[in-house]
């Protein structure tokens, strides 16, 4: 799959600026509502990492390797400030290789700014997808669910804390 049309310098949080409002985002919500299409029956949304490529990530590797071994056909979202979500294929491109927006500097105004876009993102893969699966830590398990309740749509949606690989690995071993 080819990257997005995106182009541009790296997205950073800075203090006082809201990285919801950067051109190169605001392109990747309307390139997204537009054009993405999945075939695959489920989506699992994982969170987004400090590392990137996401593929990077522990996490991440975990839930790919344990989706490859039981032979599922999900389609993987990284639930990202301020990407909203980045589907697998796309994680290599710019600019979700690229940026950093840690969630302890979202003010409170920027996370219901999180919570109302992503909602429209969620409507936007759950004409796709027969179930929506998330496996989430605090932060962006109470962003999803408040999205979730807001697109009037229905998430499994799974809490971990210092159980990541086990609550990933579980969830995943449950699809059937």
């Amino acid at each position: 799959m080819n990257c997005p049309p995106l182009k541009g310098e790296r997205v950073i949080k800075e203090k006082g600026k809201d990285p919801f409002k950067h051109p190169v985002v605001m392109e990747w919500h309307q390139f997204f509502i537009k054009n993405w299409k999945s075939d695959k029956e489920i989506a699992f949304l994982l969170p987004c990492t400090s590392v990137k490529p996401y593929n990077r990530s522990p996490t991440h590797k975990l839930a790919y390797s344990i989706a490859k071994k039981f032979n599922l056909n999900l389609q993987f979202y990284s639930v990202s400030e301020p990407m909203l979500l980045v589907p697998r294929e796309y994680e290599n491109c710019y600019p979700f290789n690229s940026y950093d927006y840690p969630p302890n500097m979202m003010t409170e105004e920027e996370k219901q700014e999180f919570i109302n876009l992503l909602s429209v993102a969620l409507q936007k893969i759950a004409e796709f997808h027969n179930r929506i699966i998330a496996v989430l830590p605090k932060h962006h398990y109470t962003i999803v669910e408040k999205a979730e309740q807001k697109a009037n749509i229905k998430i499994e949606l799974h809490p971990y804390g210092k159980l990541a690989f086990k609550t990933i690995s579980d969830t995943l071993k449950s699809i059937k």
